[in-house]
């Protein structure tokens, strides 16, 4: 009986544990789909500002890209006097959008502005504020030793303030993104807003002219969004100017340009061609002069 009694709570356990992975799985099967929108603010050199949004699909803890998304941006309210535009998301669910002419006197009437998206009716962001930022790059060689200075301003009561604490980046920009100046791949400004980098790329290759771009990067930054700025130094290697590959002599040059041994291969099969028919020939004309005589 005792036996009977531990196999029943035996079966009446497994029961249990099989009911609740059964409701887990069907819960994550079901899951559902959650879209996600990001708003970016950036400011390039000082002089390009431009809001980034980007609009994504999370399903199962992946994320795709959704594209044709129809959104709204808007400046501090949602009216149709405030809005920066109407965008559309490409392929990888992005969409760029500049402050309009409109809005010029609104965007310099305040240190900092709050954005808004909507899709249709539906408002998605509501609380992102930024702040007027800049940021300013100079160069400094003190007894040979080469160093970048980059200063990171805030306005505040239409003056502009050191931004302590903000992290950034400094460095080189190359084809595949951003090469760091010196040892650190990050920094923060001190209380002056200043960050000085020691340059240690000595024999990094630049263009003609020795000159390499120098770029400094304030990276999602809640306070000042997205800053950057670049600066052309000749602190690279001269690089040689490259070779026009149709002034040598190589298979895909012009005609007066063809490679020796390709000519040699050419008048040598022709020479050959041409002197087996002169053979035959004059052989043709023996035999017919013999059989004359």
């Amino acid at each position: 009986m005792k036996k009977l009694i531990t196999s029943k709570y035996g079966m009446m356990t497994v029961l249990i544990c099989l009911s609740f992975c059964h409701t887990k799985i069907f819960a994550q099967e079901e899951e559902k789909a959650q879209s996600i929108v990001r708003l970016q603010y950036h400011n390039d050199n000082n002089t390009l500002q431009y809001w980034l949004l980007e609009s994504q699909l999370k399903k199962n803890k992946v994320f795709s890209p959704q594209k044709n998304k129809k959104y709204q941006i808007y400046l501090d309210s949602a009216s149709d006097q405030t809005k920066i535009g109407d965008v559309v998301t490409n392929d990888e669910g992005k969409a760029k959008a500049i402050l309009p002419p409109s809005l010029k006197s609104l965007w310099e009437s305040s240190d900092q502005h709050t954005f808004i998206v909507k899709e249709g009716e539906e408002e998605l962001i509501s609380d992102l504020v930024i702040n007027k930022g800049r940021i300013v790059m100079d160069t400094v060689n003190e007894e040979g030793v080469r160093s970048i200075k980059v200063s990171v301003s805030k306005l505040v009561n239409k003056a502009w303030a050191p931004a302590a604490d903000i992290e950034l980046k400094v460095g080189i920009r190359r084809m595949g993104g951003l090469l760091n100046a010196g040892e650190e791949e990050t920094y923060t400004t001190d209380s002056s807003g200043t960050v000085t980098v020691e340059f240690k790329r000595d024999s990094l290759p630049g263009d003609q002219k020795g000159n390499i771009m120098l770029m400094a990067r304030v990276d999602e930054s809640d306070i000042l969004g997205y800053l950057s700025i670049e600066k052309s130094v000749p602190w690279g290697k001269i690089s040689n100017p490259p070779t026009d590959f149709f002034e040598q002599r190589t298979l895909w040059s012009t005609r007066l340009h063809t490679p020796y041994w390709l000519l040699f291969m050419a008048y040598s099969i022709v020479i050959a061609v041409w002197g087996t028919l002169i053979y035959l020939i004059a052989q043709l004309l023996k035999i017919k002069k013999l059989g004359a005589g």
